[in-house]
């Protein structure tokens, strides 16, 4: 029942929108009968309007008949929705109708079947039995044979479902196909038109507008005329009025002689009495003169007083400086003094360092759960700016595709590539730091501390033994030169206080600590390389596998290298050598030969500055997964945009600008006929009539 009454609606207002077109085709040829009589009336509208006018007429026609063009698929195709539809309700009302027929024969034989299997157990004969549930059976096939052939009839309509809906489906895309055709034939239609009703609209303004102004023309021409005549008339007034006011002139003259000659008697006696009072001035001012001698006598006494002023602040001056002389000796004593406090303050020192390393495996600990946080957070803030990176590719893709017409390729799927894969190494090396560091003494009889410490003063004889061997010295002081600024300010002021023998032992093994190296084998490697034929740069970039100890054993029984490399590339050596033994394994004494005394720490921190370098890169492809070229392609898109919208604008301003000009035109053409007209002007002696 609700599809009947869609369906009867759906008929209603399609009657309705026939009726509407059928009134609208009415009005348009009423209009068309009527055009004779707006005929008449196109010298007084105007050329202008009345183009206007037939163009939109025109226009109009044409849109209602493309419009009928694009109207008539869909009308057609709701035509076939609408047959398409009755015919279904027919099939549906028909295959009821058989369900329920099929439903009350079954129900039938059933009920029949049903009745007979109570007679079945009164039967004692068994081939009387036998027939009977036969004939129950064969019943039942039939009860179930119809079944089946009902079920066939539902299959067979679903086919014929199927087979209709893929008709249906290439019937509408052949109309939209026909609607595309007719709407983009209405969207050419349409700007042919408009653009040539917009060129007559402009011929006829045009010709109007040379018209108006040749009808001026010839009314200028006429009012310069009446000008002229008047203006002869008024010359001639106004030699007559010359002459008259000369004679008046010329009796004026005689009167203002007479007034001039009094004037200059009454002058020249002002001019005897201002110089009696210059006489009086210039005696005034032989006074003032005096006054100011006697005034620069003053003066100089008080100079000479001044001077003397100065001299006893100059002597002033000279018992300040010995109070400054006695200042800085006391000055002297108490920098003695905090000298030496200075020395308590270093051995205060001392102590707070040994606490500090007693800290620093505490921080150790909190900096892996710090550490995990950081991952925790990281992997939110990464999907999220997945996220909006999607979405950006996503934009880009409408512009591409819906907006310029455009092929749009996606990214390589590397940029989404997670970045955090080994920052649980980092974090283990950590720990591991932190175990070598805070936990050797913590054996309950103190056994396992006391071989750390014997080991730890191994390594640094070794350390020290490489320091006093005169063979090395060359390269320590390659080191002092050119790795000067990785010795801390306090260390670097402590040295500076030390004889010249100590400051270059003491600088080195300041850089040494700062490197890392804590044992005679890193030195070994260090010096390996600092040497000419070193290919640690190559190792750093991971081109080269790392030596072995039997080539760092040689290196260094033939004590130290022969050729050191140039001291412009130490500073490039030195990098390459932390890169490839700070950010190594630790090996055990059976191992490789240069990395046993690295510390823990510097692993670490080579871990940490790798997964940085990955964070920089992540955040690089994400900051550049838009291409310049697509950023330029938006930039480019945008300003076209805007120009097109500043153009639409800018014809919307022009067409307001012509009605308000053609308003005001009518304004001013009824106020002056206003003017004209007015009673006053008849009292007037030059009527503006007259004039213009």
């Amino acid at each position: 029942m609700d599809e009947l009454q869609s369906q009867t609606e759906r008929e209603a207002r399609i009657l309705a929108r026939r009726k509407r077109i059928q009134e609208r085709l009415a009005a348009l040829r009423e209009g068309d009968h009527g055009g004779g009589k707006e005929g008449e009336k196109k010298e007084e509208i105007g050329k202008g309007k009345q183009q206007i006018i037939e163009s939109k007429r025109r226009l109009m026609r044409v849109k209602y008949r493309t419009d009928q063009d694009v109207t008539s698929v869909r009308v057609a195709g709701d035509d076939r929705e609408n047959q398409h539809r009755i015919q279904e309700e027919q099939t549906r009302q028909d295959l009821r109708a058989k369900l329920l027929a099929e439903a009350e024969q079954s129900a039938r034989q059933n009920a029949a079947v049903a009745m007979r299997w109570a007679d079945l157990f009164s039967i004692e004969v068994p081939q009387d039995l036998y027939n009977e549930i036969e004939s129950q059976r064969q019943a039942c096939e039939r009860i179930i044979a119809s079944k089946d052939k009902l079920i066939g009839e539902i299959k067979g309509e679903l086919k014929k479902k199927d087979d209709e809906f893929v008709k249906t489906l290439k019937r509408q895309a052949e109309d939209i196909d026909t609607l595309l055709q007719y709407m983009s034939r209405q969207f050419v239609e349409v700007q042919n038109a408009y653009k040539e009703e917009l060129d007559e609209i402009e011929n006829a303004f045009l010709q109007e507008r040379s018209d108006l102004l040749e009808s001026n023309r010839r009314e200028m021409q006429e009012l310069f005329d009446k000008r002229s005549k008047l203006e002869q008339d008024f010359m001639d007034r106004y030699l007559a009025a010359v002459e008259a006011y000369q004679a008046q002139l010329e009796g004026h003259r005689q009167m203002d002689a007479e007034e001039y000659h009094i004037l200059k008697i009454r002058l020249e006696t002002d001019i005897q009495n201002l110089e009696q009072h210059l006489e009086a001035m210039r005696a005034t001012y032989q006074l003032n003169t005096e006054k100011l001698e006697y005034n620069y006598r003053v003066l100089k006494e008080r100079e000479k007083e001044n001077t003397q002023t100065i001299e006893s602040q100059k002597k002033k001056l000279s018992r300040q400086r010995d109070i400054l002389s006695s200042l800085k000796q006391r000055y002297t004593e108490t920098d003695r003094r905090y000298r030496d406090e200075n020395m308590k303050l270093t051995d205060e020192y001392k102590r707070i360092t040994e606490q500090f390393k007693d800290l620093q495996s505490k921080f150790r600990h909190f900096e892996l759960v710090d550490t995990k946080k950081y991952k925790e957070v990281w992997g939110m803030k990464e999907a999220d700016v997945a996220a909006l990176v999607r979405q950006l590719l996503q934009a880009d893709k409408v512009l591409h595709e819906q907006q310029l017409g455009w092929d749009w390729r996606p990214p390589d799927d590397a940029v989404f590539a997670p970045v955090h894969g080994d920052v649980a190494a980092a974090a283990g090396a950590t720990g591991g730091a932190a175990g070598a560091t805070g936990g050797g003494g913590l054996g309950p009889n103190g056994e396992e501390e006391s071989e750390e410490d014997a080991a730890a003063r191994v390594r640094e004889a070794e350390l020290g033994e490489r320091l006093r061997d005169g063979r090395n010295w060359g390269a320590l002081g390659l080191l002092c030169d050119e790795a000067g600024f990785l010795i801390d300010i306090k260390a670097r002021n402590m040295i500076e206080r030390l004889s010249k023998d100590e400051q270059g032992l003491v600088k080195a093994e300041a850089i040494l600590r700062s490197l890392g190296i804590a044992d005679g084998s890193a030195f070994d490697a260090l010096l390996e390389a600092l040497s000419a034929d070193s290919n640690i740069e190559l190792r750093a970039k991971g081109m080269v596998a790392p030596a072995g100890r039997g080539m760092t054993e040689e290196k260094s029984d033939r004590g130290g290298p022969a050729v050191l490399v140039h001291p412009d590339e130490a500073v490039r050596r030195l990098k390459a050598f932390v890169e490839v033994y700070g950010t190594g394994p630790s090996r055990g004494p059976g191992g490789g030969g240069g990395s046993g005394g690295m510390s823990g720490p510097m692993r670490v921190q080579g871990a940490l500055r790798r997964a940085a370098e990955r964070e920089q890169e992540f955040w690089s492809r994400m900051t550049h997964v838009i291409s310049d070229k697509h950023t330029r392609v938006w930039g480019a898109l945008e300003k076209q945009l805007d120009k097109y919208l500043a153009l639409l604008q800018e014809r919307a301003g022009s067409l307001r600008d012509v009605e308000s000009l053609q308003h005001q035109n009518n304004e001013l053409r009824a106020l002056l006929n206003q003017y004209l007209s007015s009673r006053i002007n008849d009292e007037l002696q030059i009527p503006p009539t007259q004039i213009i």
